[in-house]
This record gives C-alpha cells, structure tokens and sequence, in this order.
C-alpha cells in the first residue's frame, strides 16, 4: 500500500503536468519550481520522491531525465484538436453558408468543412460516432442547445438556451464566434491571441500577457530546449495552454533537407520553384535587400527533427509582422532615456510613451499598405496629451502621409497621423525643450 503524505498528490500532479507537455522527464530543478519550491529546497523534495520510489515513481540513478510514473495514466491521444478553434471554423463557414443565394450552396464552404471534419475527428477520439456526418445532421445538431453536446464540454457558464441556428437564421452565437479575412486558416490561428488577451484581462495579467506578446513577435522560431524552459517559468505558467497552440513542431510544418530563416523576422522561409528561398511576407523580401541583411544560417532536417518549434503561419503574419515595428519604434524612443510601455493596460494601444509626468503620448502602430477604413476606430485617449497613429517611413510611399494626412485627421476627433520619423524627432525636441 503507498506510503502517503501530505506531498504525495502535489507530486504526482505535476508530474503529471510536466509529462503531458513534454517528451522529456523533468530534472530536479524543473520539478521544483512546477512545485513552487526554491532550489535550496531539492534536498527535501529528494527525501519525498524516495519514500514513494518503487510505489508511485521510479528512476535510474545513473542517468538524468530518466523518473516515471509507475502507473501510468491512459496515454492521451496525440492529435489535439481545439474546441475553440473548431468552433470558429463552424461559425465562420456557417454564416458564410447562409449569405450565399441557394444556387451557390453546392460547395461547402472551407470553415463549415474543416469544423465538421474536427468535430467528427475529436468524437472518434473520445470513443464515439456522435458528431455530424454530413450537412444534413450538421444543421439539425446545430439547432441543438449547445451545452448538451459533448464536444462542448470545455466551454463554461454557457445559457442552456443557445445554439448555433435560431429559428432558421444564425444565432447572435454564431456570429460572435465566426472570423473575418480571406485566409479563414491563418485567422483562426490569429484568433489565439484574442484568448489569451481575454484571459489575461480577466485575471490581471499584464506583465504575463506583455511578455507572451513580445516572444511571439521576437521568437517566432524557438528550440524545444528553449520553449520548454518557457513552458517552466514562472513567467508563462498561467499561459502554458496557449503557449503549446501558438508553436508548432517546425518539422510537422514543412519538411525540407535543409531550412531557411528571413533575416528580418526570423521565420522558416518558403522554397521558391527555382530553388531560391523568400520570406512568407513580401514586404520583409523588400526590406532584406533594402537593409543588406546578411542571410541567417541554414539548418538540416536531422537537426530540425523534434527540436525546434515555430510559430503557427497566422500568429507569424497578423502578430509577428507588425509587433516588428511596435518593439522597433519603442526600442529607439527607449534609447533616447524616454520611457516607454509595449501594450499598456493589457493591449489597450501599442505603445504608451512618458516624456514627463505631464507629456504621455499613446501610441497606435499600423503597417499598412493603404489607409485602411479601420482607422476611425482608434479613439481619442483623453488620459494623454497626444493619441497618435504611427506608420513605419518603409511605407510613405503608397501611403503618402504628408499629403492625405491634413483631410484624414478631419474625421479622426483630435487623432494625429506620423510617420515613425517624425514621432523620433518630436521625441527629441520635447526632451530638447525639457532641458534647456
């Protein structure tokens, strides 16, 4: 009979935390912070895994890495599919499918196919055949209440009275949950950011959600090494979940002899017909030559293989991309001794720059190719001197500034329009002005 403690159960818990999101076991040190215990205490949590070795855990002590569970949990199937995310396909291809005239519904569309596809994957996962087979189950398990299904079960305090189709017509539900954009796949993977700046808001948690933000931005490609001491740290736990749905198995993405990264946003590059290499994003191809960026250094497949991770192709091009010019144009007002804050309040704007007590400028920055109709929804902060929206010079070009800047500001309610140059240079001469 097991030997029990007062310990016992908070070790065997995140053991089995550790395991379901890595391949390797844990060192001592990993161990003890997934406790909560100081280093100095390793001492006393090797007393506790002796009094339940040979009855809970076992290891070899001649090599690292190497405690187990002696009974085993049933091992989780290795596909994991995200309700949320399945739920976004649904709705999506839903509405889609109810915009269309009926002449136009003999092709399913893209959202409405993956969702019910997922949905009946998850259910052969669970041991049932439950799910939608086709359309026509699919529009009468849709007008179900929501709650009652068991691909649901991960979704909280939801009325009993919802449903996806309400008296024949997509449900407010429905419509809530659906993405916009011509790419359905790339947004929905956007879409994880939404959640984690949902849950980070509800549990005040701005430093946690300020650092995910700048390691997607800033690490679009990790080493298994890296992201899993990522995973450990204090830092992202309350994270961890969303952490594992952003980054992906580099090699499970694309699979090449060797792989190539951009220069500028550090991202797995695509293989052109002719054997060259470019970066998924047009406009970084541009920037590389512009900038006579040295090319980064290639790695092999053997190398690649389980160990490293990459962020998922939406996150790279609606999140990676522009956080380049957000941390860039707060790196360089940083270094003029002004300080400055990525992502204030929880997201409430990009950057939130303090030249004095009395100075605070809040920040929105757009890489636009054009002036999107978007742009009146950036609102006037009255808690700053200036609310500004700010475009990277790389685009004055197509965007020209200078010219449709004065017509533009007549609809934007005291909203200022600046190239990121100039935001510097008005930087500069407020400082100028504070000192003399």
């Amino acid at each position: 009979m097991a030997r029990v403690t007062k310990h016992r159960d908070k070790i065997l818990e995140a053991l089995r935390n550790l395991f379901r999101i890595h391949k390797q076991a844990p060192s001592l040190n990993e161990l003890c912070k997934e406790l909560g215990m100081k280093s100095s205490q390793r001492g006393t949590l090797q007393k506790w895994l002796k009094s339940m070795r040979g009855i809970d855990v076992e290891w070899d002590d001649n090599f690292p890495r190497s405690i187990h569970l002696l009974r085993e949990e049933p091992e989780e199937a290795q596909i994991k599919i995200s309700p949320e995310e399945t739920l976004r396909y649904i709705t999506t291809g839903l509405v889609e499918w109810e915009q269309r005239k009926p002449e136009q519904r003999n092709n399913v569309p893209e959202g409405l196919r993956i969702g019910m596809s997922q949905m009946y994957l998850q259910s052969l996962l669970q041991g049932d055949k439950s799910a939608p087979q086709n359309l026509p189950e699919f529009f009468k398990w849709a007008q179900n209440p929501f709650v009652e299904e068991k691909f649901n079960s991960e979704f909280e305090n939801l009325s009993p009275e919802i449903t996806l189709i309400d008296d024949g017509l997509t449900s407010d539900f429905t419509r809530q949950w659906q993405v916009e954009g011509s790419n359905i796949t790339k947004e929905v993977q956007e879409k994880v950011l939404q959640d984690v700046l949902n849950h980070c808001r509800g549990n005040q948690l701005e430093a946690e959600y300020r650092a995910f933000r700048k390691l997607i931005i800033t690490k679009p490609v990790l080493k298994y090494s890296e992201y899993r001491r990522m995973l450990l740290s204090s830092e992202f736990r309350s994270l961890r979940n969303y952490l594992s749905k952003v980054y992906i198995d580099l090699d499970k993405f694309e699979e090449h002899e060797f792989y190539h990264f951009c220069p500028r946003c550090g991202y797995i590059q695509r293989k052109r017909a002719n054997g060259t290499y470019n970066c998924r994003n047009k406009f970084c191809d541009i920037l590389c030559v512009k900038q006579n960026l040295p090319p980064l250094p290639a790695i092999s497949k053997d190398e690649v293989f389980e160990n490293y991770k990459i962020v998922t192709p939406g996150i790279h091009q609606y999140v990676t991309i522009p956080g380049i010019w957000e941390i860039y144009l707060a790196e360089e007002l940083s270094k003029l001794g002004i300080r400055v804050t990525l992502w204030p309040e929880i997201d409430e704007y990009d950057l939130l720059v303090e030249l004095d007590k009395n100075n605070r400028w809040a920040i929105d920055v757009k890489d636009w190719v054009s002036i999107h109709p978007y742009i009146t929804e950036v609102n006037y902060r009255f808690d700053a001197t200036k609310t500004l929206v700010v475009f990277p010079d790389e685009r004055e070009d197509t965007l020209r500034i200078g010219v449709v800047r004065k017509q533009i500001e007549k609809e934007l309610g005291g909203v200022k329009l600046k190239l990121m140059s100039e935001v510097i240079e008005d930087a500069k001469k407020n400082l100028n002005k504070s000192t003399n």
